[in-house]
């Protein structure tokens, strides 16, 4: 069955951390927007740097828990407000979602570079009619994961985007690759899945039916054999089954 589709993972497939700047300065960002969003609500004489320690490590735990059981996305908001307590904030789930929004360095700010081939493999895609996705796990999503991709180049106006945070699900969880499939109306056996994790990416979209394509990465699972292997994105407008216009 020819290829209709293809679905991308962003991370470390079409972007990476090539300018990441050092934990510290991540530290001292954090705090400092924690620190405004602290001073918004009125509260005086809070450690802001605790606090945003504490609120991104809520996140990282409750992801790590989820990854290891039911792959279900948690409510990261309602995490953080509990994580707080502890400090004697009482925030509602609003505003301790800010508080955590505020933590997040991200995109071209955090270092983010798009890679030189992805934005021109993208479009040469594009251009042989195939219809294009993003399958990604990600903590934000909404405006800032959006303005995040435009920052980086990546703007590219996907036909569909299944996010993590957004759908519910983390990958390899099937539901965020059939609410992909869904967006894009094409059956599994028409999309082909791009990505840099065995586990997440490869492994996840083949149980839904999928081909699947490995960016060639330290592998993070054992008996994942991929249907295609590359190195660089350009490399993807070589396949045989990409080099004719989608079916």
């Amino acid at each position: 069955m020819p290829f209709r589709a293809i679905l991308f993972d962003i991370g470390d497939t079409l972007w990476h951390s090539q300018n990441a700047p050092p934990p510290a300065t991540f530290r001292r960002l954090a705090g400092e927007r924690v620190e405004a969003e602290l001073r918004k609500l009125g509260i005086e004489g809070a450690d802001a740097g605790l606090i945003a320690q504490t609120a991104w490590g809520s996140l990282e735990q409750a992801m790590k828990r989820a990854r290891a059981t039911d792959l279900v996305e948690p409510d990261y908001a309602d995490v953080c407000r509990d994580a707080l307590l502890r400090h004697g904030l009482k925030l509602t789930r609003e505003q301790a979602g800010a508080l955590l929004d505020a933590t997040y360095v991200s995109g071209v700010e955090g270092g983010k570079a798009v890679y030189p081939d992805a934005v021109t493999t993208l479009e040469a895609l594009r251009a042989r009619g195939f219809r294009l996705g993003i399958v990604t796990n990600r903590a934000f999503g909404g405006t800032r994961f959006r303005d995040d991709l435009r920052d980086a180049g990546l703007d590219i106006g996907w036909d569909a985007e299944a996010v993590s945070v957004e759908a519910g699900f983390l990958k390899p969880h099937p539901a965020l690759f059939e609410a992909a499939l869904c967006a894009l109306d094409v059956a599994a056996g028409e999309a082909l899945m791009v990505g840099n994790s065995l586990l997440e990416d490869i492994a996840g979209a083949q149980a839904v039916g999928m081909k699947a394509a490995w960016r060639r990465s330290p592998p993070d699972a054992d008996g994942v054999t991929p249907d295609y292997t590359f190195d660089e994105v350009g490399e993807l407008l070589a396949l045989p089954a990409l080099t004719r216009s989608a079916g």
